[in-house]
């Protein structure tokens, strides 16, 4: 089916990237996800406000002198006057500046393919938000975790019931990545950007939503306990939260950078009464499933008992891993092909039902003023969409 979309569709999709110059991590991994499929051409950017860093990255990735911006608004004018213009302009920036660009690029007619958080505050995001629904594009954001396919797997058996009424969900990022000497990551503990929450809306935001899209329930309220580990941080590098969730569900989430030791820290575990599922991402291509009175049950990435979201993320046979990159190139490929089924009249619903978009990022940027309300007053806040 999805060759047959890309066959009447007629050509590969064309995107842009501001942001991601060299040096930049996420640059790199967008540019290796988004080549994985094949779909995508990146053939025009704005990847550096460095004027030198800007045209060496072009250069890097073959985009043609002219199609090299000097940033988003020259971008925009470019792309525009074109009549091969790009579909979707990826936006790889700092979370303070996402607001502004992707609004710009939505009102110019582009898809947006944005970093997370969406913004670093909620009022922001519901900008975004507004911004989508008056323009018509779509904004698909790079929640990559979701990719993964134990993720789907699991996500597919709570929504069929395999655990029975979800009662208990536990969430961690905790991992020992920053500190304020960190080039690429001071600016999430210095207060320079983000100020207090911009460590916790980076690794928080992840874990919350992760939470939701697993558990199939929103947080509706949050109890926190934020704190600065490291005494020389501005804004917040742990964070516990105590968790409501639609349905009467409880849960906890634990975010840091201050977890010494621990090389990622991404973990979830989905308890319901009939059972329960977790999954770490130090071992992606496995899912525990215990059922209650029954023993526990590993279930491997594309093994028995396989679902069909699973299967379909899945990129190799069991036994041999996919990885980050291909979770993250998993999101790149249903993005296109919901575009795909956008430009030949078709429905793009399928393509969409496990894509992060605009709503995920404002309701985990509400959670995380949430918990920063709840801290403030040592009482439990509701998360404000």
């Amino acid at each position: 089916m999805t060759a047959t979309l890309l066959e009447r569709f007629g050509r590969r999709l064309r995107v842009a990237m501001v942001g991601g110059g060299i040096g930049s991590y996420i640059g790199e991994t967008h540019a290796i996800a988004l080549r994985t499929d094949g779909v995508w051409d990146l053939v025009a950017g704005a990847f550096s406000r460095t004027s030198a860093t800007n045209a060496a990255t072009g250069r890097s990735w073959l985009v043609a002198p002219d199609r090299t911006y000097a940033d988003h608004r020259a971008l925009i004018a470019g792309e525009s006057a074109r009549a091969d213009r790009v579909d979707a302009v990826i936006v790889a920036t700092r979370p303070s500046s996402h607001a502004e660009i992707a609004c710009d690029l939505l009102a110019a007619g582009f898809h947006v393919i944005c970093e997370k958080p969406l913004t670093d505050t909620a009022a922001d995001a519901r900008r975004v938000a507004a911004a989508v629904a008056g323009s018509g594009r779509r904004l698909m954001l790079t929640h990559c975790y979701s990719g993964y396919p134990m993720v789907r797997q699991a996500r597919e058996m709570v929504a069929r019931g395999d655990l029975g009424r979800i009662t208990l969900v536990e969430i961690r990022f905790a991992g020992g990545m920053y500190a304020a000497t960190t080039p690429h990551g001071s600016w999430r503990v210095d207060g320079t950007e983000g100020g207090v929450t911009a460590l916790t809306a980076d690794l928080g935001t992840h874990a919350v939503h992760l939470a939701e899209f697993v558990a199939g329930r929103r947080i509706t309220t949050v109890h926190a306990d934020l704190a600065r580990v490291d005494p020389g941080h501005v804004a917040f590098d742990n964070a516990y939260l105590t968790l409501d969730f639609e349905g009467g569900a409880r849960g906890r989430c634990w975010a840091t950078s201050q977890a010494a030791g621990a090389t990622h820290g991404l973990a979830i575990t989905v308890h319901g009464d009939r059972g329960s599922l977790s999954w770490n991402h130090d071992t992606p291509e496995t899912l525990c499933w215990r059922a209650d009175g029954e023993s526990d049950r590993l279930l491997t990435k594309a093994g028995p008992g396989a679902t069909p979201a699973a299967l379909a993320a899945a990129r190799f046979t069991a036994g041999h891993p996919d990885g980050y990159a291909l979770a993250f190139a998993n999101l790149y490929r249903d993005f296109a092909f919901a575009l795909f089924a956008d430009g030949v009249g078709e429905d793009a619903a399928p393509y969409l039902a496990d894509l992060p978009d605009v709503a995920d990022g404002v309701r985990t940027l509400a959670v995380v003023e949430a918990a920063v309300r709840s801290d403030e007053t040592g009482r439990p806040a509701a998360v404000d969409i």
